[in-house]
């Protein structure tokens, strides 16, 4: 058996997402080629239960449709993987007043914030429900000026590099609950 995974990254957090029928064509291109996997890159782009603001005027995958994406690109032999935000690049739920308590700063969320983690477990959750993979890519890149918002405020000058472990810990506790391997950006 080959273990080898072979895959795209598809930006699907700009403008709106793509539609269903075309996410399924290029899938079948993919396939084509060879590819065995697809990472869906979706910062907001989706459905998350108790938060409507999740892609709201900008497009937004259903549980529905992410369930028929999974289900479809299944059957030609081809692995969803979720690579989502869970530290920084969500700047686009930071417009809504709603996320004022899960922010540090810029588009960055707030570090050892409980209210951070359960919006963190809801993304997990969803992807648990939607997809089959067991494995996910949780961002953690860019989260320029990290601890210095309104973790700064709360909890003083700390070490940037022990707050983003500290983070990274705790998120990666909440994947392992669910069962999944997570994987990272390298910078």
């Amino acid at each position: 058996m080959n273990n080898t995974t072979f895959g795209v990254m598809l930006d699907l957090s700009r403008n709106g997402v793509m539609k269903i029928s075309e996410l399924k064509n290029y899938c079948n291109i993919l396939k084509k080629f060879g590819y065995n996997s697809i990472y869906l890159y979706i910062e907001d782009t989706y459905e998350l239960d108790g938060e409507p603001y999740f892609g709201h005027l900008r497009g937004r995958y259903s549980k529905q449709e992410l369930k028929e994406i999974n289900d479809y690109c299944n059957s030609i032999g081809i692995t969803v993987i979720p690579c989502f935000q869970t530290l920084a690049h969500l700047n686009q739920i930071f417009r809504w007043e709603e996320y004022d308590s899960v922010r540090d700063t810029g588009d960055v969320l707030l570090c050892e914030e409980e209210k951070t983690y359960a919006l963190i477990e809801k993304m997990f959750q969803t992807f648990n429900e939607c997809l089959t993979s067991k494995v996910v890519h949780i961002g953690m890149d860019e989260a320029h000026n990290l601890g210095l918002g309104k973790y700064l405020d709360k909890h003083g000058y700390q070490n940037r590099f022990e707050i983003l472990s500290k983070h990274l810990k705790r998120v990666l506790e909440i994947a392992e609950k669910y069962g999944y391997r997570s994987i990272i950006w390298s910078d």
